[in-house]
């Protein structure tokens, strides 16, 4: 696969080194509208490689298949339509766009120019994840209740996009992977300390199928930083700690429920209380861009499909979009369509 990637700032560095490092890739352009971002990949890059500051160099070029976009947000759009109208197959930073029809025209466009189109939703290809996934589709938890996020950090601060935009999509992603759904409304409040157009800290919530609640937490403005997701069950409990590696995932064997057995004592007729181990299961602790970077590459070459395509972009951008109304309107739920 010949590459090039667009957006040498604070993630596009680690999308260079594992495509360089991919030995069914050959990097052929970087792209950066600073040329003091060359500096930070320039012991990465193959001699044949050309660094240029012009982002249609790279999507109009004639010798590349594919085009990486590690750019702001809010630029995403239109650098990934001119990429697909190009006749590029196309691997983006999240999101898409920040409008729904925005993404579905971006996905319809892919459709109709045979391009492979896929979003870079790092943590699904994070082992730990998947491990939770493992833990609810073999009913470890039991039935669902409720999941909880919190991603919070002293920055880095956005100035095109609101913490929400930045930070919520890994967190609506996982819920939404690990759910196999779309929530069916959301409500969410938001403050800007910093004093900026853009919401620094916001509380979100989720209103899945079958009554599954899901509530995240982001901010800019937090000294302590957390990268923590609870899945609460009638049987367990599982968190993913992204800030543990030596065990990121622990499953803790307690939960309560409702009997349907008929007790003599009414407490234990109404609830039943389970006290279990607490476990640590096994995780292969792979680097999740690598898994991602190789995925794009198999997408490519292979057309071996991924979960991480237009469409489920498109069900985390509604939600985002929906929040941002909700936001807007103090907190009221909106539907997501």
């Amino acid at each position: 696969m010949n590459i090039g990637i667009i957006g040498l700032g604070h993630w596009g560095p680690n999308i260079v080194r594992n495509f360089v490092g991919h030995p069914r890739v050959n990097l052929k352009y970087v792209c950066d509208v600073l040329e003091s971002s060359f500096k930070g990949v320039k012991g990465l890059l193959p001699k044949e490689c050309k660094c240029v500051t012009d982002a249609s160099l790279v999507v109009n070029a004639s010798d590349i298949d594919s085009v990486a976009i590690i750019t702001p947000a809010s630029t995403h759009y239109d650098l990934v339509k001119k990429a697909l109208l190009a006749g590029k197959h196309v691997f983006s930073e999240k999101p898409l766009a920040l409008d729904g029809a925005k993404c579905e025209e971006l996905c319809a466009i892919a459709k109709s120019s045979g391009c492979k189109l896929m979003v870079g939703y790092t943590f699904l290809f994070n082992n730990a994840v998947r491990k939770l996934k493992e833990l609810i589709d073999s009913e470890r938890l039991g039935k669902l209740y409720y999941l909880t996020a919190m991603r919070t950090h002293m920055g880095l601060v956005r100035k095109d996009v609101s913490v929400a935009w930045d930070l919520a999509p890994h967190d609506v992603s996982i819920m939404n992977y690990l759910l196999n759904a779309v929530p069916e409304k959301v409500s969410a409040v938001s403050a800007s300390p910093l004093g900026f157009d853009q919401a620094d800290i916001a509380f979100i919530t989720l209103f899945y199928p079958g009554g599954i609640v899901g509530q995240i937490h982001v901010s800019w403005v937090d000294s302590n930083k957390e990268r923590r997701v609870h899945v609460i069950g009638s049987k367990a409990r599982a968190v993913f700690n992204d800030l543990n590696n030596l065990e990121p995932v622990r499953l803790f064997e307690k939960g309560i429920c409702i009997s349907d057995s008929v007790e003599p004592d009414f407490g234990n007729f109404r609830f039943l209380l389970r006290d279990g181990d607490i476990i640590s299961p096994k995780v292969d602790m792979r680097e999740p861009v690598s898994q991602m970077s190789d995925a794009f590459v198999r997408l490519v070459l292979d057309n071996e499909e991924n979960i991480v395509d237009g469409g489920f972009d498109l069900g985390v951008t509604r939600t985002l979009v929906a929040a941002h109304k909700s936001m807007r309107a103090g907190g009221i739920p909106q539907n997501i369509n």
